[in-house]
Order: C-alpha cells, then structure tokens, then sequence
C-alpha cells in the first residue's frame, strides 16, 4: 500500500490558545464546521460540531476568513464570538419535479484493493493549511433520463476510529475547473472505522448533473474527533482522518488539486507533482448514482 501525506507529519507540542465560537447571527445557533483561516493562509482550523475552535496564541492578532457554505464569508480580528450572516442570495428556488426512482445509473465506480493500493491522507501540522482536492466528471447525453445525483461513494480508510469529512458538489467551468457551487447546503460523510466505502445520500438536495460537466471536491475537516496518532520512521506522530482510496484517471485534466486554502486556481495533480508517479495522475476513488 502507498500512502502520500500532503506535508510532513509533526509532532503536536502543548501550545497556549483560547477557545472562540462561530454563530448564526440570525439564530444564534453554533456553525458546525466552519472553515476558519488567517488571510495569508498561514493557520487553518475548522470548527467543531458545537461551533468552537482553538486558536494558538501566536495567531491571535490575525485577521481571520470565516467561510461556511449557505453564509456569507467574512474576515475579521478574532472576538469571543463570530457571528456569520446567512446568504441573501441563495440558489434559484429548486422547482420540485416528481422522481420516478425507476432508473440508476453509475458514473465511476469503487474498485476494492488489498494490496498494491494508493490513497491520500492529511498530516496534522500547526503552521499549514489542508489541500482540497476535486475530480471531475463530464457530462454525456446518456445521463438526460437520469439527471439527479441521487448519492457519492467514496473508499476510505479511518484509522482506529469513525471520522468525519466535507464535500462540496460544483458545476464545471469551461475549463474543466470548479465554477459554481450547487446546493447551499454543508455537505458531510463518515468514514467507519477500517477500510470501508463511505455513502453520501443526496436524493433531498435535487442536485441535478449540469451539462457542463460537476466537480466534486473532498476536504478534510481539521477538527479533534479526525485527529489521531500515526507511526512514521518509528516516531509517533498525528494526522488527520480519514485518508482516501485514489485511483489513476486517465485524463489528467480531470484530477485536481488546490494546494493553499487562499489560493483561487485548481491545478492538476500532475501540475502540482501531487501523484503516486510523475507520468500519471490520480485522484479520489468515487462511484456516482445518478436516477430519474
């Protein structure tokens, strides 16, 4: 098995910090997982499930970016409490079309190794940032009679615990690269315990499969529950969870990589020499269902 952190592994020193909270300003509910970074890009941290997150004291007098799908970004010197405004300008209103559910089809598909297999995971490292990746899928004409993403298939490796992981479903540009997003919904997976498929549920989102082709983008959530010990070079060191089952596709264009959370251009895999081998690219293992 071939295993590729994205930056090298550190150990985790006990370091002073305080402990925020980021809100709905409209109901003062907690934002669960709230992506939380300092505008040069130097620090990232998401929030927890109940809205808080710690800060080292080093990073205290940063202006931070407070991003959470469905509000509006908003960067800011840290406060006690961050409150986040709800987005005025949502999605157009999904006009409800009656699904017949008679009809799947496949797109990609999970391929179950046990040897010889390539995945991605996330060191933890105080001082970086979590890279995004994304794969893209191009639309075909088959896929008229069944235009609704009915659920995402991932496989996933979570070490010694179950872990949680974020993804975001974006309609393709011109290009091939991520251009708008299409729900307003935070989108979550759990990865069980061991070397399992992961399966995303999408069917109440009415995400339909956009003739320009979808980008789907896998993010790691730097929250506590995903953190857990690793052995590398006999030290022990810490990673996030969970790491993904990668695969080579075979047009590179489709396998994309965005290596700073600052940073706005998508590169390839093989561009950002983020690959298993130099002359191939790979991404994320991922098996869509697509109904009527």
């Amino acid at each position: 098995m071939k295993q590729l952190l994205l930056f090298f592994l550190l150990s985790i020193p006990a370091v002073a910090q305080k402990s925020f909270l980021v809100k709905d300003s409209s109901t003062n509910e907690p934002i669960a997982y709230t992506s939380i970074f300092t505008e040069n890009g130097t620090f990232k941290v998401n929030a927890e499930p109940d809205g808080s997150f710690i800060i080292p004291n080093e990073f205290l007098h940063e202006i931070f970016v407070f991003d959470a799908v469905g509000y509006e970004a908003k960067q800011q010197l840290l406060t006690d409490i961050v409150l986040l405004e709800p987005k005025s300008e949502l999605l157009d209103e999904v006009v409800i079309v009656p699904k017949l559910g008679t009809k799947e089809v496949k797109v990609g598909s999970i391929k179950k190794k046990l040897f010889s297999s390539y995945n991605y995971g996330m060191g933890a490292n105080t001082d970086k940032v979590v890279w995004s990746f994304g794969r893209m899928f191009p639309y075909f004409e088959e896929y008229s009679t069944t235009p609704f993403i009915k659920k995402i298939t991932f496989l996933l490796r979570s070490k010694d615990k179950n872990s949680t992981y974020e993804i975001k479903i974006y309609e393709a540009d011109e290009d091939g690269k991520p251009n708008q997003l299409l729900h307003d919904n935070f989108i979550n997976g759990v990865a069980e315990k061991g070397y399992k498929k992961s399966q995303i549920d999408l069917s109440e989102l009415n995400i339909e499969f956009p003739k320009n082709g979808i980008v789907i983008v896998f993010d790691w959530l730097t929250i506590q529950e995903n953190l857990v010990e690793d052995l590398h070079d006999n030290e022990i060191r810490f990673k996030y969870n969970p790491n993904f089952e990668a695969e080579e596709i075979k047009n590179p264009n489709e396998a994309l990589v965005k290596i700073s959370v600052i940073q706005t251009e998508w590169k390839t895999t093989t561009e950002s020499k983020i690959t298993f081998d130099e002359n191939k690219a790979y991404s994320f293992m991922c098996e869509i269902t697509l109904t009527n």
